[in-house]
Order: C-alpha cells, then sequence, then structure tokens
C-alpha cells in the first residue's frame, strides 16, 4: 500500500500554530496528500503549512461541514483511507507504516474506523503529560458518553497489543476507509452529519459506522499524543459549549438511543434552564459588587 493511497484532513479554526509544530515533526507520517480545511474567516496559505493543500472557507462552518469539504475533493482524486487528525495531535516516528500493516490485515477487513490510545500532552511545556486522554468513548448505563481512561496516569492502564472493538471513536484522530465513506454518502447522503456543528458528531458517526455492520476499533499499541482542547473541570468549560454539547446528546439519543432520553432531557433542561439562570444572577451580583466597591 502506498502513502498515496491514504489522505489526511485537519480541520482548523485558528489552529495553526499546532499544526507548524506538530506536522513538522511527523510529515512523513501523514502520507502523501493533506488537506488543511481552514473553518475561519480569516484566509491562511499552503505556503505557510508545508504545501499541504488549503481549503479556505471564509466562515466558521463547524468541523463537520468542514470535514466534508476536503472528503468531497479527495474521492475525486482518488483515496483509499482518510486519516481525520486534530491540528493538536503528535503522531511518534513510524505510525503511519504501523498502521498501513493493520490496514492490510485481511482479519480486520470488516473495520469501519480505525482509531488509537490518545495520550496527553502539553503544548505549552511541549512534553507528555503522564495521563490518559482517551481510550475510546463509552457510555455508562444510563447514557452518558465519557473517555475511558481521561485524567488517569498512563501507567494505570495496560494497553495491550491485540485489536478490540469500541462504542465509539474519538475524533482527534481517525482512520476510515473510502469504501466506508462511500457507503456513509449512498445510506445517509453525508459522511459527517453537518446538524451536529461541533461536539458528539464523531459518536454519531461511529453509530453510523456500526450500523453499516463495521466494527469501530481501537489499536491499543499505536498510541500518539494529544493536547486536549477542553477544561479539565466542568465550570470552566463554556456555557455555549456546554449547551451545545448537551444539545447534540440530545438529538443523538432521539434518534438512536430511546432507553437514554431521560438522563439528556434532564442534562439539557438543567444546561439551558438553571445553569443559565446562575451566570445570569453570578453577573447581577457581579455588577452589585463593582457598584459597592465604587461607593
Amino acid at each position: 500500500m502506498s502513502d498515496s493511497s491514504i489522505t489526511s484532513i485537519y480541520v482548523s479554526h485558528a489552529s495553526e500554530k499546532y499544526i507548524r509544530r506538530f506536522a513538522a515533526r511527523h510529515l512523513r507520517e501523514l502520507g502523501k496528500k493533506t488537506y488543511v480545511v481552514n473553518s475561519h474567516i480569516d484566509s491562511i496559505s499552503s505556503d505557510d503549512l508545508f504545501g499541504f493543500e488549503v481549503i479556505n472557507l471564509n466562515r466558521n462552518a463547524g468541523f463537520s461541514a468542514a470535514n466534508n469539504a476536503a472528503i468531497d475533493l479527495a474521492l475525486k482524486e482518488g483515496v483509499d483511507f482518510f486519516l481525520f487528525i486534530n491540528p493538536d495531535v503528535l503522531l511518534p516516528e513510524g505510525w503511519l507504516d504501523s498502521m498501513k500493516s493493520y490496514l492490510a490485515d485481511a482479519s480486520l477487513k470488516d473495520a469501519g474506523v480505525f482509531t488509537v490510545p490518545l495520550l496527553g500532552y502539553d503544548f505549552d511545556k511541549d512534553a507528555p503529560t503522564g495521563l490518559v486522554d482517551s481510550l475510546g468513548i463509552y457510555p455508562v448505563w444510563y447514557g452518558r458518553w465519557y473517555d475511558r481512561g481521561a485524567g488517569k496516569p498512563v501507567e494505570n492502564f495496560e494497553l495491550g497489543v491485540a485489536p478490540y472493538d469500541l462504542p465509539a471513536a474519538c475524533g482527534a484522530l481517525m482512520v476510515i476507509p473510502a469504501d466506508v465513506v462511500r457507503s456513509l454518502l449512498s445510506q445517509d447522503g453525508y459522511v459527517f452529519n453537518e446538524h451536529y456543528f461541533m461536539y458528539k458528531e464523531d459518536i454519531e458517526l461511529s453509530v453510523r459506522i456500526r450500523r453499516l455492520n463495521k466494527r469501530v476499533i481501537m489499536l491499543p499499541n499505536l498510541p500518539v499524543y494529544h493536547c486536549r482542547g477542553w477544561a479539565d473541570k466542568r465550570g470552566e468549560t463554556p456555557f455555549w459549549a456546554r449547551e451545545l454539547s448537551s444539545r447534540n446528546e440530545l438529538k443523538m439519543h432521539l434518534r438512536y438511543f430511546w432507553r437514554y432520553l431521560p438522563y439528556s432531557m434532564l442534562k439539557y433542561t438543567y444546561v439551558i434552564s438553571l445553569e443559565r439562570m446562575m451566570i445570569a444572577f453570578s453577573s447581577l451580583t457581579g455588577s452589585r459588587n463593582a457598584c459597592d466597591h465604587t461607593k
């Protein structure tokens, strides 16, 4: 299998600093064709990003629509596998050769998506954190989805070697066969669901891939590093992000997992009512305190 059979896709929203630092270290791991979809109002140049093919959308189209834009172009040019990779992911040397051995494995021909362990990385310190970022996405019995191992020491987990199945893959890194992409387009008319601007789109995609009777497979001995872009504490996550995530979760459960609806309905109601009320109250209190201070 040649490198040209793998097309890599980055979605960037002012994320060029990550691509410049990390991609410079793993250019050979991306194959010969790489797209950067710039989902931002300001344009960027391929000359500034190693000659990658840049698609300037000149708007914030969201993660799903941005990936779909590159998929459409890549399919016209010919591709066997897609590597969907976040700008803040660092690939170890030799990673692509190891991945290609799995892609060629006949025992894994029913794979719909491959993913790998994501280990934490501190961008500012330019060093691993020693913590797990994600070992795949799982639901608890009542419907909350979580990244297995997130925030726990890496040494707490025996990653192993043998591939195993997951409920859902984290969208920070996914390898999907082009024939699965075409099947999704034929079945649904899209690959990433653009009704999910961001958040939960990777879970929703994994669900649809599994409904094609394809497997979501973890390759535990091919870990990569990821600078997680979310806050450790819920209170530090912006309200708009919590609202969007809970709305998409409810949307997904309405379509695929009715048994999870009580949880997701309660969560969404809490976010849009109680959390919004608490934010408004906090702002009002802060304003009053500021006024009192100036008296």
